[in-house]
């Protein structure tokens, strides 16, 4: 994409940022403050997009009409020399998603999707966290350690997820893989092996459409309550093609399961980091709700979303060509002192806490009430259950985190208690 925008040519002075260093992957806020103070609307040569990281960018960006969400461009520029054929599927899967549609497709999307996401719905689901919750907990209960990620933070938005969706047991691990396939390649993964995370993604997003369609199919058949049958009874109302509806439950699956996971680590990682923060909230358990919101700002589990320019516009007095990647920076925008006081301070009464971890405007996160109450849910009864929870010894100087832009969470995070 680099050759369409001549006129942002690099200039020498001009500095430039690693996003990918290994120490930006472990802790990217050192890097974001420099790029706000420096270069707060940058333009990346060696990637080929810009990177906002002030508050008010990325905030106005989230609302701008002239951007477009559909990042099949992004996609097939991620690439590089494997063929788009290689990519299809994911192609196919990707361009349906209600996350990759402007208006007015995405209204009429984003009202069917809905009809998943009631008061109702939510409360039934409630006890289906706290039993979950605790039966993970039951399981390590008596070994004096866990891994977080493995034994708590994969399998709980996992098992949560496939029960409301009713997704067979025998399929579960399957699916496990499949959404971490697709959420890699489409999280902007780095490295030198982006065309084996490509060609996981295409085959994942191949499999994860026949299992959706066979549920479907069988829910059609035999309704129940859960969330395909939800979205059966509100697709046919409409009138709506049951074409589209393997998009948003994959979506909706997908954005539920990943995130929640990077959320949970990251909020257990930040209270072990911060005792006092631990303590505060062990001592006074109605914190929880503002302990959770200061966990997604502080450290946010999507770092980054991206738009395409449709027109050529004027962002922090930088000009921006028609077709232009923009990098909308929501965990640079959380940690910026124009907006938070003291953002690189870790404040579980912090408030007001307007974050950006969930968006805003109208792709403001569909599932952000079920990871709310998931995230609630599960610290709440881990601190109970294991008041004397601390990082495992040796472990904790090398937390592991993904090494993709838009998904930030720990791969490994060792305690004990």
């Amino acid at each position: 994409m680099n050759s369409q925008h001549k006129n942002t040519a690099v200039k020498a002075n001009q500095p430039t940022y690693d996003l990918f260093a290994p120490s930006a992957l472990v802790n990217s806020y050192p890097l974001f403050k420099r790029m706000r103070e420096e270069d707060p609307v940058h333009y990346s040569e060696s990637f080929g997009y810009w990177v906002l990281t002030r508050y008010r960018d990325v905030e106005a960006a989230l609302r701008d009409e002239r951007l477009s969400s559909d990042r099949t461009a992004l996609f097939i520029n991620q690439l590089g020399s494997l063929d788009v054929k290689e990519i299809q599927n994911f192609l196919h899967l990707i361009s349906k998603m209600m996350v990759e549609k402007n208006p007015p497709e995405h209204t009429r999307l984003r009202k069917l999707a809905n009809q998943g996401f009631t008061t109702r719905a939510l409360e039934s689901w409630r006890s289906i966290i706290q039993n979950t919750t605790d039966q993970l907990l039951d399981n390590v209960q008596n070994y004096g350690g866990m891994n977080v990620v493995s034994d708590l933070s994969i399998p709980l938005p996992t098992l949560i997820l496939t029960e409301i969706f009713g997704v067979p047991e025998t399929d579960r691990a399957n699916f496990i893989k499949w959404s971490m396939d697709i959420a890699t390649f489409f999280g902007g993964a780095g490295g030198s092996n982006l065309e084996e995370f490509a060609r996981k993604a295409d085959k994942a997003a191949a499999q994860f459409s026949a299992l959706i369609r066979q549920l479907i199919e069988q829910r059609r058949r035999q309704p129940g309550t859960d969330m395909i049958s939800l979205l059966i009874v509100a697709y046919l109302e409409q009138g709506f093609n049951l074409e589209e509806l393997p998009s948003l439950c994959i979506q909706i699956l997908n954005a539920g399961l990943v995130t929640t996971t990077d959320l949970i680590s990251n909020g257990v990682n930040a209270l072990l980091r911060h005792p006092d923060q631990l303590q505060k909230l062990q001592q006074n358990p109605a914190l929880i709700n503002s302990a959770v919101e200061e966990i997604i700002r502080f450290d946010t589990a999507v770092p980054f979303f991206f738009r395409i320019a449709k027109q050529d516009l004027t962002i922090g007095g930088k000009d921006i060509t028609a077709g232009s990647v923009i990098a909308l920076g929501l965990g640079a925008a959380n940690h910026d002192p124009q907006k938070f006081d003291s953002p690189s301070v870790f404040d579980i009464t912090r408030s007001p806490n307007e974050h950006l971890g969930f968006g805003a405007g109208i792709h403001f996160c569909l599932g952000a009430v079920l990871a709310r109450m998931e995230l609630t849910i599960c610290l709440t009864t881990l601190l109970r259950r294991l008041p004397n929870l601390s990082f495992a010894p040796d472990k904790q100087a090398i937390p592991t985190k993904h090494n993709t832009l838009i998904l930030k969470g720990f791969d490994s995070l060792p305690v004990k208690f």
